[in-house]
Parts: C-alpha cells; sequence; structure tokens
C-alpha cells in the first residue's frame, strides 16, 4: 500500500498514525486490514466474492455478480457509490430518533413508578 497523501505533513507519519488520522483509503487489499479498524470493501466480480466475504462490511454495486451480490452484506441497487453517504446519514437520523424515544420512555416509566 503507497502513502500517497494530498497532505505532505501527512505522508512522513508511520502507518499506524497514517490509519489513525484518514478517513478512508482506496486501492487497497484486504491483507491491508488493520486490527482495531473496520474494513468495508466494495467490489462487483466473481472473483472478488471472498474480498467481500472478509471484510467487516462487504459491499456490492449495482451492477455485480450474484457471486459478488450474496457474499457482501450490502447490495446497493443504485449506481454510484453516493449511495452510502445517503443511507449512513438516514441510518444516524433514524438512530438518534430511537435513542429519544427510548429515553423519553424511560423517564415516562419512572415518573409513573415513582410518582
Amino acid at each position: 500500500m503507497g502513502t500517497k497523501c494530498k497532505d505532505e505533513s501527512l505522508a512522513s507519519l508511520p502507518i499506524d498514525e497514517l490509519t489513525e488520522k484518514a478517513d478512508g483509503f482506496a486501492r487497497v487489499f484486504p491483507e491491508h486490514m488493520y486490527e482495531k479498524h473496520l474494513c468495508g470493501m466494495t467490489w462487483d466480480g466473481v472473483n472478488d466474492a471472498p474480498t467481500l466475504k472478509k471484510a467487516d462490511i462487504g459491499i456490492a454495486i449495482a451492477d455485480s455478480t450474484d457471486a459478488a451480490r450474496g457474499a457482501s452484506d450490502i447490495v446497493l441497487n443504485e449506481p454510484g457509490l453516493s449511495v452510502i453517504n445517503r443511507v449512513v446519514l438516514m441510518s444516524r437520523a433514524i438512530f438518534q430518533r430511537v435513542k429519544n424515544y427510548t429515553i423519553s420512555q424511560y423517564c415516562s416509566f419512572f415518573s409513573v413508578s415513582s410518582g
């Protein structure tokens, strides 16, 4: 894996520090995965199925083969990777609503039971 960086100050960092500071990596292989880090991979071919299975989150793109779809955790039905960004934002909003509802119900339960 190369350490080609847009920010030259990051290029001189050891790989362990670089992984902590980076938002993501491109053009890497499963053997580049590090422990204690989540790894998401996007692939589309039959030969990519083992990689999708090994990754923490395997993502098959819209026109992928059946083998890639079967091995992945997420299958994108729309072309492009911008779908992932929309789904993450939507998931965070839903999680926040569930969290707020749970806290509300928890507080209501204790106000009724103590009162």
